[in-house]
C-alpha cells in the first residue's frame, strides 16, 4: 500500500503517501478495460488469467445467445432454434463495445475467483454465510424471507458462473438497457417491429428488485445498522461485503470488486473506512485478502470522513 518501513509519518504526510498511491491504483485501473477488450478479441491470454478470460467470454456469449432467443421468438411466441455461430459472435462483439458492461462482467469473474479463493482459504460455506445464517434466522419475518430469497439467488448465480453463464436478466438495468441496443442494432434480418417486440419483452419480464444483486441491497438495507457486520468479507461472504461496500462508500459496486485486487489495496483501504470500519477491521480486510501487504501503523490517523474525500480526490473508475 504505501512504505510501511519508512519513519512515523505525520498525518500530512501519510496523506500524500496515499494520495500517491491512489493515483498509482487510477493508472492501472484506468487501462483494464482497453487491454481486456483487446485480449478477448485477439485470443492472447497473457495479460489475464485464462480462467477469468474464459468466463467473461462464456457470459458474454451467454448473454448474446439470450437476446438472439428473444428476438427469433418475438413475432410468434414459439421456440427458437440454433442461432448461427457468426451471429452469436457479431452480438457478443456488439456487446463488449459497452465499456460499461465489459467492466461488468470482469466484475463478475472476479467475484466467483475470490469467492472459489476465500473458501479454499478460511472453509466454510461461500453461498450460506455466517452473516446469511444469522439473518435467516432472525424473528423479523421480512428480513428472514429477504434472506432466503437471496440464498437461492446467491445459490443460483454460483451454478451459473461454474457454466460460465450469465442470465439476462440478472443484469442490472443500466446494463440490460445497453444489451438491448446492441440487439436492436444488429442485422438479422428480423424486422424493426420483431426487435421492437424482444426489446419490450425484456423490459416486461425485469425486475431489477427481483436480482441478485437487487436482492443484496434489500437485504442490507432491511438490516439498518447491522448491515455493518458486512463489512467483514469473512463474516459476511464476498456478495454482500461487495453490496455493503458500495453503500457505504462513494465505489459502485464493481469497483467494489475491483478494488479487492492487490493493486487497488489503498482504494480498498480508503472505501471501507469511508463506509465506517474501524481501522482494526480495515486492516483485517486487506490482510484477509493480502497476507503479505504492509499496511501502515499511521492509517488510524485517517477518518472515515477524510478517507471520503480521498478518495473523491481520486479516479471514480468511471470507463474502467
Amino acid at each position: 500500500m504505501i512504505d510501511a518501513s519508512s519513519p512515523s509519518l505525520d498525518p500530512g504526510s501519510l496523506e500524500r503517501e496515499l494520495g500517491a498511491a491512489l493515483s498509482h491504483a487510477d493508472a492501472v485501473a484506468e487501462t483494464v478495460v482497453p487491454i481486456l477488450r483487446h485480449v478477448l478479441s485477439n485470443e492472447d491470454n497473457s495479460l489475464f488469467a485464462d480462467e477469468i478470460v474464459a468466463r467473461i467470454r462464456g457470459m458474454v456469449r451467454h448473454l448474446a445467445v439470450q437476446l438472439l432467443d428473444r428476438l427469433e421468438t418475438a413475432p410468434d411466441g414459439g421456440f427458437p432454434g440454433e442461432h448461427a455461430a457468426g451471429q452469436v459472435a457479431q452480438l457478443s462483439d456488439h456487446l463488449l463495445e459497452n465499456d460499461a458492461l465489459v467492466r461488468h462482467v470482469h466484475a463478475l469473474a472476479l467475484e466467483f475467483q475470490l469467492a472459489e479463493r476465500l473458501h479454499a482459504r478460511f472453509g466454510g460455506d461461500p453461498v450460506l454465510t455466517p452473516l446469511l445464517q444469522a439473518q435467516i434466522a432472525s424473528s423479523d419475518p421480512d428480513l428472514a424471507a429477504l434472506a432466503m430469497r437471496f440464498l437461492a439467488a446467491q445459490a443460483r448465480h454460483g451454478q451459473s458462473q461454474r457454466r460460465m453463464k450469465l442470465p439476462l436478466l440478472e443484469l442490472p438495468g443500466d446494463h440490460l438497457h445497453h444489451a438491448i441496443l446492441a440487439m436492436q442494432a444488429m442485422e438479422t434480418g428480423a424486422s424493426s417491429e420483431a426487435a421492437e417486440a424482444a426489446a419490450q419483452g425484456v423490459r416486461r419480464d425485469y425486475d431489477e428488485a427481483a436480482t441478485r444483486l437487487g436482492l443484496a441491497s434489500l437485504l442490507l438495507a432491511r438490516m439498518g445498522a447491522d448491515a455493518t457486520e458486512a463489512l467483514r468479507i469473512d463474516h459476511a461472504g464476498i456478495a454482500l461485503f461487495a453490496t455493503a461496500l458500495e453503500l457505504g462508500s462513494d465505489l459502485d459496486r464493481d469497483s467494489a470488486i475491483i478494488a479487492t485486487h492487490e493493486s487497488q489495496a489503498v482504494r480498498f483501504a480508503l472505501a471501507l473506512r469511508s463506509a465506517g470500519a474501524r481501522v482494526e477491521t480495515v486492516r483485517d480486510q486487506c490482510l484477509a485478502l493480502h497476507p503479505d501487504l504492509e499496511f501502515p501503523e499511521q492509517f488510524d490517523a485517517i477518518g472515515p470522513d477524510r478517507a471520503a474525500a480521498l478518495l473523491a480526490s481520486g479516479s471514480s473508475l468511471d470507463g474502467f
